[in-house]
């Protein structure tokens, strides 16, 4: 959005500005959740022009070169760059969420003929709602920004994502762009090639908080929007298949106590049930393994009710089924989502869950008390150390029958995590359905007094 008749009065407050403030909306809307997109994926540059004099109003209008993007748009970002980089190009981003005040001085200082390039503040933006971005390209091997055919925030023809001049080297680059953003939800503006609107901008409030508030405004933990969410269940039905430790002295069983009519006329049905702790989707309590640690009653809700990530080695337990996750693993993950952030559970995809409940399949062996030639993937030792001490998780859980991979006979990655409380939640299901980041967990166990493990019902909420 630029102009060479842009003015600006030094003594003028963009904040006095805002006098009127926003306009009101009806909901419901989302809970906001602003991403600062350097911090999620540094592959990301940054070129924030309203934070220097080059920009419409001739000086600074934000007090730090900051960029956010509410959290679905941002995780849908970061696979744009990370698609665009296997092509050599990296994103090069000039602005995401703007507080509102800013969006109602670009209106003041436009002039009329020319507000088509910007936003009226009487209806609010969807940079207002942080779910547009504007962006280019730079070039991963000399860190150069790609030309287009115009600049950025130039007013003109040249700027709309279907003008035919230019260079063809300079429309093929828009064009790239333009596929790489629409892929993952973004749609064109009309007039500026480089304005993306991520689809699900409805949702999200209006907002006008300025940059220096959001580190102090933003929870530490992604936000639970129950009415957003998408509820998966991470839980293997309980019944005559599931599946035991080989050497359980029984499995699953339910016993019919009534059904039918009653003398009243009403349907009726009751049953008894008796089962093992550690079989189906159950709960590790960290007594399992370490003693004078908590049962089963005693795991505390911060551990049981967490933001969720998850790590996923599917394509390296294909190829080997004793396989155990590594630092290296951990390492990889976080250089893509960030570090994994204390508090959370861990819940490692193998891909396993496929095979339930197959027990040859899923055990690598199916003879009756034998527990010597079993094989399936798991935690390692390391990995869970670095996890568990140095990250601080709250629990880890997976989609194997333990903590530790198959041929394990000393069981360190239960011993680990028992000892600094952390419970294990074991036989998970779908865990293909929840993304690397941004989920929540909800593991919550029957609540058996002095139990060493339970019976578990997980679902993961997603936004």
């Amino acid at each position: 959005m630029r102009t060479a008749a842009a003015f600006f009065v030094a003594t003028v407050l963009v904040s006095a500005l805002a006098a009127d403030g926003p306009p009101k909306e009806e909901g419901p809307f989302r809970i906001p959740d602003l991403v600062e997109l350097a911090v999620l994926d540094p592959a990301i540059k940054l070129d924030v022009r309203y934070a220097t004099a080059n920009n419409l109003v001739g000086r600074p209008v934000y007090t730090e070169a900051r960029a956010f993007l509410e959290r679905p748009a941002a995780e849908a970002l970061r696979r744009v760059n990370r698609a665009l980089g296997e092509q050599g190009y990296g994103l090069l981003v000039f602005d995401g969420y703007r507080p509102w005040r800013v969006t109602k001085l670009f209106w003041d200082v436009t002039p009329a003929e020319k507000r088509t390039f910007v936003a009226d503040p009487a209806k609010g933006s969807k940079h207002n709602r942080g779910c547009a971005v504007d962006l280019s390209l730079y070039d991963l091997r000399t860190g150069n920004e790609v030309e287009m055919p115009s600049v950025y925030d130039e007013m003109s023809e040249r700027s709309y994502p279907t003008y035919a001049g230019g260079t063809k080297v300079q429309r093929e680059a828009r064009d790239l762009l333009r596929a790489a953003m629409e892929r993952e939800g973004f749609f064109v503006y009309a007039y500026e090639w480089w304005h993306f609107d991520f689809k699900d901008w409805r949702t999200y409030p209006i907002l006008d908080i300025p940059f220096s508030e959001i580190a102090r405004t933003a929870p530490r933990r992604p936000p639970l929007d129950l009415a957003a969410a998408t509820s998966v269940d991470l839980t293997h039905a309980f019944d005559a298949a599931t599946l035991y430790w080989p050497n359980a002295p029984s499995g699953f069983e339910l016993k019919s106590l009534f059904a039918g009519p009653t003398p009243g006329g009403w349907h009726y049905e009751a049953n008894a049930f008796a089962a093992p702790e550690h079989g189906g989707t159950h709960l590790d309590a960290p007594i399992h393994f370490a003693k004078g640690k908590a049962h089963a009653d005693a795991v505390g809700l911060e551990r049981l009710v967490v933001p969720a990530v998850v790590i996923d080695v599917s394509r390296q337990a294909a190829a080997d089924p004793d396989y155990r996750l590594r630092v290296e693993d951990v390492v990889a993950w976080e250089r893509t989502n960030g570090t994994v952030p204390e508090g959370v559970a861990v819940l490692l995809r193998t891909g396993w869950s496929e095979r339930w409940p197959d027990r040859k399949r899923y055990f690598g062996d199916d003879v009756p008390g034998r527990t010597d030639h079993l094989h399936f993937p798991a935690y390692g030792k390391e990995a869970a150390e670095l996890l568990v001490g140095a990250r601080k998780v709250a629990a880890l859980g997976l989609d194997t029958p333990s903590l530790d991979h198959g041929p394990s006979s000393d069981f360190p990655v239960h011993r680990v995590a028992a000892a600094a409380d952390v419970p294990g939640f074991e036989n998970l299901a779908h865990l293909d359905r929840v993304p690397a980041t941004g989920a929540w967990l909800l593991a919550l166990p029957m609540k058996i007094a002095g139990g060493s493990g339970a019976p578990l019902r997980a679902v993961a909420l997603v936004p």
